[in-house]
């Protein structure tokens, strides 16, 4: 290190008044002993180029965080450091008689240095929750800042600063972008700004701006220029997007409260829009609801979270069949946004006894933009949904190997079943759906399995068996193996049927987990037919293929339906083009086009590139089947 002169006495003294103890030796000459110091690793840290995140104060010394995660810990007998948000920046001078420095007119006892000298000693640190400055011997101050990618905390317009707006807006930022959803078009967009940003000063045009003060036009995007501490600067491009035509769905719950479980509901209103009246008679329906979340994954795994809807009264919700519960579906690990939507149209094409209505609608909840989601019917027993009569003896079954309901059992073939409805069964009950179970799974096992009186087709309403195979395999559905996301009915005294499709976001591609299965992750192998869920050469499936009647069925049924189902990749293009502008503003929101999600096999990079090889992928699973299926 340079070396720099210094009066012990006048140190003594300083070392009493301001605390500037560096806890170094001195050698003969009155410098400091050479050994490493913290503050040496802080600059050196500044000039390799990282930045200042937040500083700590630890009793005994001052922990510094900088941006890429480092911490350097400087005692605070190593240097006089000043906290920010306590006292002013400091005051340097120099003596002019010993050419001492002098921090708010208190001699330091330490000299002036040339200003070439890059390794001066340092006379003090200031910081505070923005920046920190070190104050060298040779005249030069080192200031940092925070990353310039994240100098603007918040950016928001309050509806309580602008009176046009209906509501907040609260936007994104990202690296230099920041970016806002407004509902709806506005006439007026000369707006207030609400912003937090770690800066030495912001304008535009050349014009300093302040928070909830200055005014602007976005109408086009507004380019903010940033002066940071370190005398450098940058610029922000903030933009407005308008969610124009595309359904909307505002959700704000009562004192703003969090929806934080899948338990307790949270009182609030729901405002849903529908500018062009896609969907219903009304351009805008407003009600008093609860909300809560749903889901297993998804809730648990994913920071985008699908909720549960209760409508304090019916009502038509974008002109779907009237009902209290509903459905918000966040569709995060499914880039396409539109698996699901694809299984319901195979519902339809085959004819389920009921296929659930789900339309897509961006979702604002207290005023925070969510996302692309899909708004639609809960899954429950209902004249207009599975239309059963639990009050009679019939039930409402979901197959699920990760239950979440207190009444549930596992038949003889290991298939997990949950009573949906009624959710608590009766012993009587009980004992006649599991007796049923066991009957049915004896005859499927027996010698006279075939047996149209006796086997199998005495206890299963075969079509449904069929079409679920269909839709299952052609998508190679993860979950369509029998182990969850799978609902059956059965009204009492009758045959089990397949009664609605439901949560297909593990298809079609989306989906790496079949390593050990034919065919891999990709389009081509039997999947449904050959393995349950115990693996190859197990469950219903397996059983039932080995009936040459019911295989037959299988492939007549396929044939018939093979015209229909070759219009779903133009059903996809169709749904794309739809979600185009919204998808764009779903993935600002959530940058996860470039990040493995869970269970995806293939990152694509772009939304278009995930419907590419989500058509791709099915086109090549259909020609695959339709080949392997009329083999027999």
């Amino acid at each position: 290190m340079h070396t720099v002169r210094r009066l012990l006495t006048v140190l003594l003294i300083v070392l009493s008044a301001l605390s500037c103890d560096r806890n170094g030796e001195l050698d003969g000459s009155g410098n400091p002993s050479e050994r490493p110091y913290n503050y040496t690793k802080l600059i050196n840290a500044f000039q390799g180029g990282l930045c200042y995140e937040k500083a700590e104060d630890c009793i005994d010394y001052l922990a510094v965080f900088l941006d890429d995660g480092t911490v350097i810990n400087i005692p605070y007998d190593e240097l006089k450091i000043i906290d920010g948000t306590i006292f002013d920046e400091p005051v340097l001078s120099r003596d002019k008689g010993s050419r001492q420095w002098r921090v708010n007119l208190v001699n330091t006892g330490l000299y002036y240095e040339t200003a070439g000298d890059r390794e001066s000693y340092p006379i003090c640190l200031w910081y505070d929750a923005d920046r920190i400055r070190i104050y060298l011997c040779n005249g030069s101050v080192i200031t940092r800042g925070c990353n310039p990618k994240n100098v603007f905390r918040t950016f928001s317009f309050l509806s309580s600063e602008n009176q046009t707006l209906s509501g907040d807006i609260i936007c994104s930022v990202n690296d230099f972008e920041i970016t806002g959803i407004r509902p709806r078009p506005q006439e007026n967009l000369r707006l207030r700004p609400h912003f937090d940003c770690r800066a030495a000063k912001v304008s535009v045009r050349g014009e300093a701006q302040i928070s909830g003060e200055s005014v602007q036009d976005f109408a086009e995007p507004v380019v903010y220029d940033v002066e940071l501490y370190d005398g450098s600067s940058v610029s922000y491009t903030v933009t407005l997007e308008c969610s124009g035509d595309f359904p909307v769905v505002y959700i704000t719950t009562d004192e703003r409260r969090a929806v934080s479980d899948k338990v307790h509901y949270v009182p609030g209103t729901i405002r849903v829009e529908d500018p062009l009246r896609e969907h219903s008679d009304v351009s805008s329906f407003q009600a008093r609801m609860q909300i809560r979340g749903r889901g297993n994954s998804s809730w648990s795994f994913f920071p985008k979270k699908p909720y549960r809807i209760k409508l304090d009264e019916k009502a038509n919700v974008l002109g779907l069949k009237s009902d209290k519960d509903w459905i918000l579906s966040s569709l995060y690990n499914d880039k396409s946004l539109i698996r699901n939507a694809i299984a319901f149209e195979l519902s339809r094409i085959c004819g389920f006894s009921w296929t659930p209505e789900f339309y897509p609608v961006e979702l604002y909840l207290n005023n925070v933009y969510m996302g692309v989601y899909e708004l639609g019917e809960h899954k429950e027993v209902g004249k207009n949904k599975v239309n059963i009569e639990p009050a009679a003896g019939d039930v409402y079954l979901e197959l699920e190997c990760y239950p979440d309901e207190p009444y549930n059992f596992w038949t003889s073939m290991s298939i997990p079943l949950t009573y949906k409805d009624p959710d608590t069964p009766g012993s009587e009950l009980r004992r006649e759906v599991e007796g049923f179970f066991q009957a049915f799974e004896t005859a499927l096992q027996s010698d006279y399995f075939t047996d149209p009186n006796r086997g199998y087709a005495a206890y299963i309403d075969i079509k449904s068996f069929v079409d679920n195979y269909i839709v299952q395999e052609l998508t190679k559905n993860y979950d369509g193996n029998l182990h969850k996301s799978t609902f059956f009915s059965r009204k009492k005294g009758g045959k089990l049927e397949f009664c609605h499709l439901w949560d297909f976001d593990l298809s079609l591609g989306n989906c790496s987990f079949f390593g050990s299965i034919a065919g891999g992750n990709g389009p081509e192998g039997f999947y449904v037919k050959d393995y349950g869920f115990q693996g190859y050469g197990w469950g219903w499936y397996y059983r039932l293929f080995q009936d040459p009647a019911f295989r037959t069925k299988v492939k007549n049924r396929w044939n018939e339906l093979k015209p229909q189902l070759e219009t779903i990749p133009a059903f996809i293009d169709e749904r794309a083009a739809y979600l185009e502008e919204a998808s764009s503003r779903n993935f600002r929101r959530w940058q996860i086009l470039n990040t493995n999600v869970w269970s995806q096999p293939v990152i694509t990079g772009s939304y278009p590139k995930e419907i590419d090889y989500l058509k791709d992928f099915y086109i090549k699973r259909l020609r695959w089947l339709d080949k392997e299926i009329n083999k027999w």
